[in-house]
Parts: C-alpha cells; structure tokens; sequence
C-alpha cells in the first residue's frame, strides 16, 4: 500500500524465464462463518446519525462524512486514490458542501491515501493528525517498504479469485490494483494528546487513543454522544499482532484507550472498518468486552510467561473466556489469541525464549540437512513425506516440505504435497489474513501468481511534500555493504531547487547523512541536481540512467565514478514467500 523509494537506481531488467503455464487451479472451499462475514461489508453510504455517513464496502477501510453549516468533515480516505473518488462521488449526492477539513485517525495506508480525491484541486484545507502520522508514513513508504509490500498483499490475498478470497476480515478487500495511484496529502494540524476545535460549526474532540497504532486517535463530538473510534474497535478480534509485520503494539495502552472511551456517554459509535453501532447500553457492552479481551490476553499471557512456558506453548493454551468468545466482536476474522500471545512474548522479553539451544540456533538450511539426514537421507525423507500427506497432517507435511526443497527446489514430490498442505490449510480457515497468506503461498508455489515489488504508485505532489531525508533513510536500508568492502566515499548532494545541501558518507559498509547546517567533511563527488527530480528518480517516475545522463551536473567527481557509487544502493531480490 505504500511507494517504493528506496534502492532502485540502475537495476537491470529481469527478462522472462520462459516456464510452463501451469493448469488452472481448482477450486477452493470456504468456511461457511467467513462467507457469513461477508454480509458485513455490503456496498453502502449508511447514514449513522443525522449528518454522519460512512461508506461501507469500498475497500478495506471506511470513510465517514461529517455535515456542517457550511461545509463538511471527512474522516480517514481510504487505501488508494481510486477508492477515494469512488467514495468521494458517492458523498457528493449527499451533501454539496465543501471539504473544509480532513482528520486522519492514524497513519495506516488504508486511512491516508486517497486524501486529495475529497477536496476540489487548488485549494488547502487543514488536515488533522497526530503529531507522528508524518513520519510514520514516510517510514512505512521508505524504510520496510519492500517486505511490508509482499506481505501485505499475501495477508490481503492479493491476485486471489473473489471465491478464495471472500473478505478480509475488517473490510470487503483491498483496494489495491495494478495502475493503483495514492493522493496522500501531509498533515497540516498536529497535537500531541488532545486538540479542541471547530470547523463548518462542527465541535469535535480529537484524543490520542494508542492501540493498533502508536498516533491512533478517536474523534468525539461531545454536543451529539457519536464517537468514532478509529482502528481500535472494529467487528472482529483486533491485530494486536498482524502477521504482515509492525512494531509492538501494547495491549495495556489499547485497553486504556478504550477504558477512555469506555468513560464517554457514547450514544452513536462509527468505526473506520466494519458498520456503526447505535444504542448507549449496545455501545458500552461492545466497548467492554473489547477492551477485556485485550486485557485477558495481556494478563494471561504474561501469567503463562512466568510460568516459563514457551511462545508456542502460551499460544496453544490461550483460548477466550465463553463469554467473550461467544462476542460477534471478537470472532477470529482478523486477529488471533495465539499470534498476540507471541507477540506480548517478543515485546516484552525479546527474541530469546530461555532455552540454551536457541542461543546460537543451526541456520534454516543446516537444520533441513540434518532433519534430511535423520530421516536416513532424501529418499527417506520424501517417504515420510507422502506418508505424512495420507494422513492429511498438514502442519507437518508444511514443516518437512519447506525443509526438503529448501535443499532441493524442484523435488517434486515434497512440491505436491506442500500444495496439497496450502490449500488444505486454506480451505479451512475462517481467519482470512492465515487463509490468504496459505493461498497466496498455494499460488506462488504452483507458478501461476507474482506479487508486484510495489503496490502503488506515488505522485509528484506526494514526493514534494516528503522530507528529503525520507529518500536517504530509504537509501540507507539498500546499501548494498558487501559491495561497498572497505570503501570510502563522501558524497555531497547539492538540490538546486530549494538551496540545501546534504551530505551522504559510505564508510566501509556503513552509512551516515549529514543534515543541511551541519559540519560535514570535504566530499569526494559533489552532485548538482534539483531535489524534485531526486526524488522522482528514487521513486522510479524517472529511468535513473537517463536521469543522471541528462539533470545531474558534477560539481567535483566524474558522472562515472557517481553512477558507481549509486550502484552500491540496489536492493537484495527475494522470492515468494
């Protein structure tokens, strides 16, 4: 969901491999609870109370409007530009009143950008946000961009059928597409815990409320009881771990955002995923058991952590309360008990799980040869795994699989069955995040499916509106450290458009950036070249050969020795997952 930055200058092109269409996949089954949820994310503007609307179903985030005297709020604008102006169009036919302001609820792609698609070209409307939204968006399209990209779009079943991938779990999909564009627009209004203000007559509250993230907020209109929660109320069990990866959310301050919610005399609550709740008792219920769930599983797992049970043991033994698990709040339809569990373990005593083997633990493919060579060798090996197959074991069949044809790409038995394993496990999950990862997975592994290196593309406007030292973290993350060996290079960076200077050091694999006004030492290549055209070129709207051919000039250095030392920021190739 977010652009890639980073890392892309002077890569070759990868030509085509040439390999057998494979036939077409048959069909998958569905669990009959998650073709249920489906009903959910029916297409619809729902008006939740007079001038309050939420469009439901137009990807996998919601987007709500506020109607004022003169004018008109939006809240979250969805994951791409294309879904906002679809939105957007709908809103029209309800109120003609201008955008006069835009209130992101946190920094997550799906609630950010399609911002430009609600406000008429050429004009400037305050857009409200934690004072970290900013530079958590540019995190998420600079840094982890890579791998946030691919694994995103397994979780969201990306290049699934509609049969395979129903919904997804908080939303009908993700709205994401080849030729996909984002109108991302910066916040303008930040606060650090609470901002009082009133737009087109409308009174609204926004209070920072972590849970799914750490700049989540929750916006009240204290004159009309509605609240709007953001990400961290939605109908199903939260991520307070998504398997696509994210920093440590903390389950204690999730359920203290909620228990600040819980606090308020709610009346109409209107989430950014999932339909708008109506009724105080309803409300407060929903909230409660919500922010119990969260809090029984941070309590319970850290009890079994004392206990000296293991990640994996803590996980298999945590189950919801009857009562809370009966919650059609906390269906499994996104998060997982079990992954929190892991997660709570990883967040608060780190990676090393108290057992001495995992000290120095065998590398993946040492362990696979010595599993192999338990088995009594290859042969053994793919036995066992037919075997394991028969008995539809498909966890193991999964385990023993990645094992042997991390050894031997093209065994092709230990390839049948871990096909068979994928879609078996697919099928019967009712978790869409694990049904697509194992779908996905199922269609990579058979050939008939490639996932993109990037989701979207950015825009020129977005790229001017980003920090430049966005683009150098995101170089710094591609440093390619074997290549660079023992060299020393200074490099500095002269933007002619907007008269800074930024200076970039490679130094024996190590990277360092000097800001504008600081002390830097004297450069071995000096480039001259506007910070636009940078830009562009690291986001790839710009072929970086003819790039530097034809806008960057040389101040000090030949064009020769910068193009070697740009080679040096090319990011590693991964496969499939």
């Amino acid at each position: 969901m977010s652009l890639r930055i980073p890392g892309l200058l002077l890569a070759g092109l990868l030509a085509a491999c040439g390999k057998t269409t494979p036939p077409p996949a048959p069909p998958v089954a569905t669990p009959a609870d998650l073709q249920a949820h489906s009903g959910e994310f029916r297409r619809s503007v729902i008006q939740a109370a007079p001038g309050v609307w939420v469009a439901v179903g137009f990807g996998i985030a919601n987007s709500i409007l506020i109607e004022g005297e003169d004018g008109a709020i939006v809240v979250d604008t969805m994951e791409s530009l294309e879904s906002a102006q679809a939105v957007a169009a709908e809103f029209a036919k309800i109120s003609s009143k201008p955008v006069k302001a835009i209130i992101y609820t946190h920094s997550h792609p799906d609630h950010v950008s399609g911002a430009s698609a609600f406000i008429t070209a050429g004009t400037e409307v305050p857009i409200y946000g934690h004072q970290d939204v900013a530079r958590n968006m540019d995190k998420i399209s600079a840094e982890l961009q890579p791998v946030l990209t691919r694994r995103s779009l397994r979780m969201y079943g990306y290049g699934l059928t509609p049969e395979e991938r129903l919904n997804v779990g908080i939303g009908g999909e993700l709205d994401i597409h080849e030729g996909s564009t984002v109108g991302m627009l910066r916040p303008t209004r930040t606060f650090s815990d609470r901002l009082d203000d009133t737009v087109a007559g409308i009174h609204f509250q926004l209070v920072h409320a972590p849970g799914e993230t750490d700049d989540q907020i929750f916006v009240w209109l204290p004159e009309r009881n509605i609240l709007l929660p953001g990400d961290n109320l939605y109908r199903a069990f939260p991520n307070l771990y998504t398997i696509r990866g994210t920093s440590f959310r903390d389950p204690k301050r999730w359920a203290a955002s909620l228990d600040a919610m819980r606090a308020l005399p709610v009346e109409v609550l209107v989430p950014s995923h999932t339909r708008p709740l109506v009724g105080a008792e309803l409300i407060h219920n929903t909230l409660t058991d919500y922010r119990d769930a969260i809090r029984y599983v941070h309590d319970q797992t850290l009890r079994m952590i004392n206990a000296g049970l293991l990640p994996d043991e803590i996980a298999e033994r945590l189950k919801l309360p009857a009562h809370l698990a009966a919650s059609p709040f906390l269906k499994e339809f996104y998060g997982k008990p079990g992954w929190s569990a892991k997660s709570l373990f990883a967040g608060q005593l780190g990676w090393f799980d108290g057992r001495p083997e995992q000290l120095h633990p065998l590398p993946p493919t040492e362990q696979a040869q010595h599993l192999v060579e338990l088995a009594g060798g290859a042969e053994a090996m793919d036995a066992a795994i037919v075997a394991t197959a028969a008995k539809s074991d498909w966890q193991w069949v999964l385990e023993l699989s990645g094992a042997v044809l991390r050894l031997r790409p093209d065994a092709a038995g230990a390839k049948e069955a871990r096909l068979s394993a994928l879609k078996a496990l697919g099928e019967a999950e009712s978790n869409p995040n694990a049904r697509h990862w194992y779908l996905v997975a199922w269609h990579e592994l058979r050939g008939d499916l490639k996932l993109p290196d990037r989701a979207v593309q950015a825009t020129p406007a977005m790229l001017t509106a980003m920090p430049l030292s966005t683009f150098f973290d995101g170089l710094a993350v591609n440093l390619d450290a074997e290549a660079a060996g023992d060299r020393r290079t200074t490099v500095r960076f002269e933007f002619t458009d907007i008269g800074e200077s930024w200076t970039y050091i490679v130094r024996r694999g190590a990277s360092e950036v000097i800001a504008p006004g600081a002390v830097a030492p004297a450069p071995d290549l000096v480039v001259k070249v506007p910070a636009q055209v940078f830009k562009e070129m690291l986001a790839k709207l710009r072929n970086p050969g003819l790039t530097i051919a034809r806008e960057f000039e040389m101040g000090q250095g030949s064009k020769l020795e910068f193009i070697g030392f740009m080679r040096l920021f090319v990011p590693v190739e991964v496969e499939g997952g």
